[in-house]
C-alpha cells in the first residue's frame, strides 16, 4: 500500500471515529454541498464534457492532470454513462472533507464495456471558497453478471 493510500484510510477512519453522529447530523448542508460536487461532476462527465468535469475538481490536486487525461480519453473511447447510486457523509476537518460514494457505469450494449459499480472514499477539498474533488481511494468495484 502506498503511502498516500495509506494517510487517505487513516484520515478517512479518524474522521469516521471521532466525528459523532450528533455533529455529522448538524452538518447537513456541507453533506448536501459534497453530494452537488459529486453529481455536477458526474454530469459533466456524462454530456462529455471535459472542461465542465474538471470545473469539479481542485486544480491543485495531485491527481489533477491524471485525472483530466483519464476523463479525455474515456470520452474518447467509450460510450459510458455514469450515476450517483450511494453518498455517505463521513467528516471533515478545516481543509478537507470525505464521504463513501458508490459509482455505478454503465455502457452501451454491444461496446464490450462492462458494467460495474465502484466504491470508493473520496476527498474533498476548498478552492476559492468552493468545495472540489480532491482525491479518490478506491474500495472496490463490484462488476455487473
Amino acid at each position: 500500500m502506498s503511502a498516500r493510500a495509506w494517510t487517505t484510510c487513516c484520515a478517512a477512519l479518524a474522521l469516521f471515529c471521532f466525528c459523532a453522529p450528533p455533529a455529522r447530523a448538524a452538518l447537513g448542508p456541507l453533506a448536501a454541498a459534497l453530494r452537488e460536487v459529486m453529481e455536477g461532476n458526474l454530469a459533466a462527465y456524462n454530456h462529455k464534457d471535459v472542461d465542465a468535469s474538471m470545473r469539479y475538481v481542485d486544480s491543485r490536486s495531485p491527481d489533477y492532470a491524471s485525472t483530466k487525461q483519464a476523463i479525455e480519453q474515456q470520452i474518447k473511447d467509450l460510450d459510458v454513462s455514469t450515476q450517483l447510486v450511494a453518498f455517505d457523509y463521513i467528516g471533515h476537518d478545516d481543509e478537507f472533507a470525505v464521504a463513501r460514494t458508490k459509482v455505478k457505469s454503465t455502457g452501451k450494449p454491444g461496446t464490450g464495456f462492462t458494467d460495474n459499480t465502484v466504491d470508493a472514499i473520496v476527498i474533498f477539498h476548498q478552492e476559492n471558497g468552493a468545495w472540489k474533488l480532491w482525491s479518490e481511494e478506491v474500495l472496490g468495484v463490484d462488476l455487473a453478471q
